[in-house]
């Protein structure tokens, strides 16, 4: 089987109480309010294991709802996510003291990439499995979603797929190799 590489990793926890959005805006470093949607404080984090792509260094992102939820995205890991959330919310306590830091923290979802290592013909593909979303003028992607296990794909033509909905390493290794029992059935039929 192909190699698994996390692109992505979205860790959630919560605050145990509602917070003021604004209040947090204004007084946490690299955070600015968010009206749009669902209000939220979003908040520029280093990473404790900077990439670099060129001479950028990606960045993780915290986002804070007035309910008093966390989230944490741009990490690689649930361990990394654990660190910045115990720092996050270290910050958020030393404005809000009576915030719960006791809360766990736990991923809720992960974007990983395979590869078939073949070339695959996504209009073929789509054609065999009702429900896949397929319009190449829009998106050169295959959309696929299964329920066993519980997963969503996106496939190129070059044999990259992308897997998301999921929340181990183990659980996109299976439901990759589930996708792969499914294109060969329809590539050998």
């Amino acid at each position: 089987m192909a190699n698994l590489e996390i692109e992505n990793v979205i860790v959630a926890s919560h605050l145990g109480k509602d917070v003021e959005l604004i209040k947090l805006a204004t007084e946490l470093p690299n955070a600015r309010y968010s009206s749009s949607g669902n209000p939220s404080v979003i908040i520029e984090l280093d990473r404790t294991n900077p990439k670099f792509i060129g001479h950028k260094r990606l960045k993780a992102a915290g986002v804070l709802f007035g309910n008093g939820k966390v989230l944490v995205t741009g990490i690689s890991s649930l361990q990394e996510g654990k660190e910045i959330v115990t720092k996050l919310k270290s910050s958020i306590r030393d404005i809000d003291p009576k915030i719960s830091t006791k809360r766990a923290t736990k991923i809720e979802n992960m974007v990983t990439k395979m590869n078939f290592g073949r070339k695959l013909d996504l209009q073929n593909i789509s054609n065999a499995m009702p429900g896949s979303e397929y319009d190449p003028l829009r998106f050169q992607g295959l959309i696929i979603r299964v329920d066993n296990p519980l997963a969503s794909f996106i496939l190129f033509e070059s044999g990259i797929t992308i897997i998301t909905d999921i929340v181990s390493e183990a659980k996109a290794k299976k439901a990759f190799k589930e996708l792969n029992s499914i294109v060969k059935a329809i590539i050998l039929s």
